[in-house]
């Protein structure tokens, strides 16, 4: 398996930043998303209470934060599946946006609604020939950690 990751996938430090900047992006749209569906739920329900804003503002941020994070962690640990995840939350952070662009009502409406371009570009690199590769790194590392470093240091010293 080793082998077949410098044969299949172009090692590089591209593929490290593909793979942290899917993990950013992903986290600053759902740290965006979480409060603006908060407000348009008061423009639909009427004001909410600080106590009431609170509790859906802190569940929602709790929530959002352990699909981020499982996920990845897994990624981390050898796991490629678990980047479905991620893309699921991603197409749930558009639908959002979606439906925020309906029904969000505020001055500065459309400024809000630009950050969509952080699941967007997220959703972009997640397709990346760099990401896969990241995806493929982690997994290798994992499966055969001696023999997959036997042939780094091969490949780097060649």
């Amino acid at each position: 398996m080793s082998d077949n990751f410098f044969e299949k996938h172009e090692f590089s430090m591209g593929m490290f930043a593909a793979g942290i900047a899917v993990i950013m992006f992903i986290m600053f749209g759902a740290g965006i998303v979480c409060p603006l569906a908060i407000l348009s739920l008061q423009t639909l329900f009427g004001e909410f209470t600080s106590k009431e804003f609170g509790i859906l503002f802190t569940s929602s941020v709790v929530i959002m934060t352990l699909i981020i994070v499982v996920p990845n962690v897994l990624i981390f640990r050898g796991k490629p599946r678990a980047a479905k995840v991620n893309q699921i939350n991603i197409y749930f952070q558009l639908v959002c946006y979606s439906l925020l662009s309906l029904t969000f009502e505020h001055q500065y409406k459309w400024v809000f609604l630009s950050f969509v371009i952080f699941p967007l570009l997220a959703n972009w690199l997640m397709v990346s020939a760099k990401y896969q590769a990241f995806l493929a790194y982690h997994e290798a590392l994992r499966k055969d950690p001696i023999g997959f470093r036997r042939s780094l240091a091969k490949k780097m010293f060649e």
